[in-house]
């Protein structure tokens, strides 16, 4: 297959993860998940599944002999250079709670480096981001992160803070604490959203799957934010995005353990 351009990309990803959102939002609506637990340890409902399967059928539908890597079924790896990555509900466990902070990420990979990604929020007027490390669009439109004002005003997401608080960088996560910023568990997918529109300004997360952060990486970077991989394997399995006026700060603060 030739190579795909970014609006090419976006053109699919906003049809697909449109029509993902119709199913997911018709579960959540009528409160018919059938949660259960994988084992992992992590939720997992029939919307999940039913999306990812959607997903998969028309990305080999159109796209055939690309690899795809998603959260709920087995990676299909090929030969191909591009692979796309799929994870159909991030933030599960907001899903199942009854939450509105999820979404459904959509990226493409080119010799396993992040090219285009997409984010789409369902309940949150299903605002659909598209990013190709770059430029990012929110609905068509650029998107910026906004400039770094200080830290008294600064807002600053995780997504658990519990795993943060038992793990190696606990001890960097409680000066950064210190700094005097607002601190929030808006997490998952919502807090880079956040992030990528000038509402927020770090966001910390560990234990990252790649069809977590993946897909978001051409859209963060798109809208102007560093993402900093403090990962042991350089995987970006554990992340800092953040505002690039604060990147040497947060760098020095996290790597200096």
């Amino acid at each position: 297959m030739s190579d795909l351009s970014f609006s090419e990309f976006t053109k699919f990803v906003d049809y697909v993860t449109l029509e993902v959102s119709s199913i997911v939002n018709k579960h959540f609506e009528l409160n018919k998940l059938n949660t259960r637990k994988k084992s992992d340890g992590t939720l997992v409902t029939d919307a999940d599944i039913i999306a990812e399967e959607y997903i998969r059928q028309q990305i080999q539908l159109h796209f055939g002999d690309q690899g795809i890597l998603g959260e709920e079924f087995d990676n299909n790896i090929n030969n191909n250079q591009y692979s796309w990555v799929i994870d159909p509900i991030d933030g599960t466990y907001s899903f199942a709670n009854g939450v509105p902070l999820f979404g459904t990420l959509v990226g493409l990979l080119y010799k396993n480096t992040p090219l285009y990604g997409s984010l789409r929020l369902p309940r949150i007027d299903n605002e659909l981001l598209v990013g190709n490390n770059e430029i990012c669009l929110r609905n068509g439109k650029l998107s910026k992160c906004g400039i770094f004002k200080n830290w008294q005003e600064a807002l600053i997401l995780t997504t658990d803070e519990n795993r943060i608080l038992k793990s190696s960088v606990c001890n960097q996560w409680g000066e950064l604490k210190k700094l005097g910023s607002t601190f929030r568990t808006w997490g998952d997918c919502y807090g880079y959203y956040l992030l990528c529109i000038g509402f927020a300004d770090v966001m910390v997360d560990i234990d990252l799957k790649p069809y977590d952060i993946l897909p978001l990486l051409p859209v963060l970077k798109g809208a102007g934010l560093v993402v900093i991989d403090f990962s042991l394997e350089k995987d970006y399995s554990s992340v800092i995005a953040c505002k690039p006026e604060i990147e040497n700060e947060i760098y020095n603060l996290f790597t200096n353990k």
